[in-house]
Formats: C-alpha cells, sequence, structure tokens
C-alpha cells in the first residue's frame, strides 16, 4: 500500500508540473469545465421551474440530486475520465507494453496516471449548489451525516470507475471503438434523474439502467435523511461486483492482448 501512495503522490506531482507549463490549455479547460457545469445546473433549474414534484421527488429534492450529482461527476472527471482517454492512445502506440512491464499493477496505473486539476472548479459549483440547496430546504447536517455522505460517494466513485473500466476494456480487442468512451460520458448522465423516472422503460433496459441510479442518490438520500436498505446494500454490491468483475476482466483481456512489438 505504501508502495502505490508514493506513486500516486509521484503522479500528483507530475499532473501538477505539466499543469502550469501549458497555461493556455488550462485556461481554456477551466472554462469548458465551468460552462459544462453551469449549464448542467441551470438546465435542471429550467427543467423544475414549473412543477412541484416529479416521480416522487419535490423539486427541492430534484436540485440537491443535480448538485450532489455535478460534485460526484466532478471528482469522477478528475481523478479518472482522462485516462479512460487516453486508453486507445496507449494501445495504437504501444504504450501499454511499457506499462505492462512495470512493477505496479497495470490496472492501476492505467486508471490514474492522469489527474485532470480542471476539473476541481466542477466540484466547486456542485459543492456550493448543494449547499445552497440545503440552505434554503433547511436540511439540517450533522458530522454523522457528512461521514455517511462522504462514504455513500466514495462507494459510488468505485461503482462507476468500475463500470467505466469494464468497458474500456473491450478496447484491448478492438483499438477502433474510441467512441465507447463516448458511451460512457452519455451513459454516467443517468444519475442526475430520479431512479422511479425509468421504471416503465424496457426491463432489460431498465436492468442495465439500475447499477447507475445508485451512484448518486444513495448519497443524496443520505443527506435527506431517506436512505432505504435497498439503497445502501444495493450501492454496496454493485460497488463490490463490478469492481471484482473489472479485475478479473482486464487480466483475462491482457491474455488476448498483442503488443506492438508482436
Amino acid at each position: 500500500m505504501k508502495k502505490y501512495l508514493n506513486v500516486y503522490r509521484a503522479l500528483i506531482h507530475l499532473n501538477f508540473s505539466a499543469l502550469v507549463v501549458y497555461r493556455a490549455n488550462v485556461i481554456n479547460n477551466i472554462l469548458g469545465s465551468t460552462v459544462w457545469g453551469v449549464f448542467s445546473l441551470v438546465s435542471i433549474i429550467l427543467l423544475t421551474s414549473r412543477t412541484t414534484s416529479v416521480f416522487g421527488w419535490t423539486r427541492d429534492e430534484i436540485l440537491l440530486l443535480s448538485g450532489v450529482y455535478a460534485l460526484f461527476i466532478g471528482i469522477f472527471h478528475t481523478l479518472f475520465s482522462r485516462n479512460f482517454d487516453r486508453l486507445t492512445y496507449l494501445i495504437r502506440l504501444g504504450m501499454l507494453d511499457a506499462i505492462l512491464t512495470k512493477p505496479v499493477d497495470s490496472q492501476f496505473l492505467v486508471s490514474t496516471s492522469i489527474i485532470n486539476f480542471t476539473s476541481i472548479i466542477r466540484i466547486l459549483l456542485g459543492m456550493v449548489f448543494t449547499w445552497y440547496v440545503i440552505s434554503i430546504s433547511h436540511i439540517t447536517v450533522t458530522l454523522p451525516l457528512i461521514g455517511l455522505f462522504c462514504i455513500g460517494i466514495g462507494i459510488g466513485l468505485l461503482l462507476l470507475y468500475s463500470i467505466w473500466f469494464i468497458v474500456a476494456t473491450l478496447i484491448l480487442w478492438y483499438p477502433d471503438l474510441s467512441n465507447l468512451i463516448e458511451f460512457l460520458y452519455s451513459a454516467s448522465n443517468i444519475g442526475r434523474y430520479p431512479r422511479e423516472m425509468y421504471s416503465h422503460v424496457n426491463q432489460f433496459l431498465f436492468l442495465f439502467i439500475l447499477p447507475f441510479t445508485f451512484m448518486v442518490i444513495a448519497p443524496t438520500k443520505v443527506l435527506l435523511t431517506k436512505l432505504t436498505l435497498f439503497d445502501s446494500f444495493g450501492l454496496l454490491l454493485f460497488a463490490i461486483v463490478f469492481f471484482l468483475g473489472s479485475r478479473y476482466f482486464w487480466k483475462f483481456a491482457l491474455r488476448f492482448y498483442t503488443s506492438a512489438s508482436s
């Protein structure tokens, strides 16, 4: 564990060095993150402006769900998403070969090499908006509640990471399917909305959607003190199953990986 903490500390340092070198690119990325973050929050405000409740959720609860989602997805994009964007590039140029020969777990390096500091702006927007909704809704927040909320966010991030990694692993067989990552960006938006919204879709499609609905809904219900056993155990179970599945599937896929030197 100490070795991996040291490696990650070095990765943070390298990414921060790249951040201060390419300043113009950083400014563009910050502006892009700000625009997307503000747009996602403003859009849900406009969509709910003429209603008091949707699918059993009050307007304030939906706004809180959107704020938590903005915070959640901001953390995910900061820590992970750019690494999945890079996977096709690694395979095509043979750079994955070098990662596989290092004395560090390859899944760890593939998943964590890039830290997108510019997405922190989305985290801040999500925090501010969430706190604003909590204030106007007069929700009482205690330290134990914040602790449970943070645990829920952490487990939700593990679940989303595992789903992304399983799908991205398919690129080892099909390097040209880089649009899989674009699909994952869209699929992750499912977590922005109440689960009840999808209750009338096709049963097979609902099973696909179901894991995404736990990631943000469970932490939000913690703040609302409406967390159910179904939400808590569902989130934990899906996170464990998908993470173990991502580990096994990655190791299985590497058996069929044809290196650049082959």
